[in-house]
């Protein structure tokens, strides 16, 4: 999100600084909120990829996303992606992962010829 000029580390700054004076104001709490999930760039990512029809949870290669309608400008936010753990596209992939790993319950799928055979045992 960029609105008046303000980056999202500058949104980010501004939604601490508005919690930090005044926490229990509900106009305030609704736009910290807001800046929180419109500058979130995990889950404009997860809600990219479903809407180009990709699974979320396997991240396709960089020319993939780039043929995408504003695939070009996900992967320029990737790249200028920073965290306390590295910088760019690789760390933003590992960061990734883990936010996924936090939104989804992924269990082991079991095997329908087993399932069948068992089925049939039972009657």
């Amino acid at each position: 999100m960029k609105i008046e000029c303000f980056n999202s580390r500058e949104w980010y700054k501004i939604a601490d600084t508005i919690s930090r004076y005044c926490p229990s104001e509900p106009l305030l709490e609704k736009l910290v909120q807001q800046i929180y999930e419109k500058t979130d760039l995990f889950s404009y990512t997860h809600d990219w990829l479903i809407k180009n029809n990709f699974n979320p949870i396997y991240f396709p290669d960089r020319k993939t996303i780039e043929k995408c309608e504003n695939g070009y400008g996900l992967t320029k936010r990737m790249t200028d992606y920073k965290s306390d753990k590295g910088k760019g596209i690789i760390q933003f992939k590992k960061d990734y992962q883990n936010y996924i790993l936090n939104k989804y319950v992924i269990t082991e799928k079991l095997d329908d010829k087993f399932l069948t055979m068992d089925k049939e045992g039972d009657q």
